[in-house]
């Protein structure tokens, strides 16, 4: 069974139990799988002490004078991970947006940029597809996979590279959130594997 996907809110203009946007996540996520912070500073904070789990955050761009602005926190999440899908929304109009910023979340894959004036009902469609993906992927099976393993096992030599080089489960897990060349073969041998056993004709589901 799959670990429930936690959405992490990090926006200062929503009204906790009183705006449709919180008031839907709860109802489809679960109010315990929510969480919502008003500060830019402490969502950061958050997410990264929680990366052993699996993450949407749903992140204004624009926070008071003194808080980290959503690019920022953004920016400070992909220096740790690549693997936490990230909602970028905003009361701005896109063209407000500057050109480096936007370049910066492209390249550094946002999951998308919404108008938080809109019909909430996208951005929680967009949630909904953000938690689709993160079940689907390799990289976010296998980090769920090490995260679960004990402390003692994550800090044994689990494999050898090409030139004699070991690796624990604790430094895999790092090269997959930073999709280091050794996080992306591992990635790569997980799919070559899950192909041979369908050429094997193994269809049994969650063996």
């Amino acid at each position: 069974m799959n670990a429930p996907v936690k959405v992490v809110v990090i926006h200062d203009g929503l009204i906790p139990k009183v705006d449709p946007l919180l008031i839907e996540l709860n109802s489809r996520f679960g109010e315990q799988e929510v969480t919502h912070f008003e500060n830019s500073n402490q969502g950061l904070d958050h997410v990264l002490n929680n990366l052993n789990q699996k993450m949407i955050v749903l992140l204004d761009i624009n926070f008071s004078k003194g808080e980290l602005s959503g690019i920022q926190v953004f920016e400070d999440i992909r220096k740790k991970t690549a693997l936490v899908y990230v909602i970028l929304i905003t009361a701005d109009e896109y063209y407000k947006i500057k050109n480096e910023d936007l370049i910066l979340l492209i390249n550094h894959d946002a999951f998308a940029i919404e108008n938080v004036t809109s019909d909430y009902t996208k951005i929680v469609s967009l949630v909904d597809s953000a938690a689709h993906k993160l079940d689907a992927r390799v990289d976010s099976v296998l980090e769920e996979w090490i995260t679960k393993q004990s402390k003692e096992k994550r800090e044994k030599p689990y494999l050898k590279t090409k030139d004699g080089t070991s690796h624990t489960l604790n430094d895999i897990l790092m090269s997959i959130r930073q999709q280091t060349e050794i996080g992306k073969q591992m990635e790569r041998n997980i799919l070559k594997l899950a192909v041979d056993l369908l050429a094997r004709q193994k269809t049994t589901l969650d063996d």
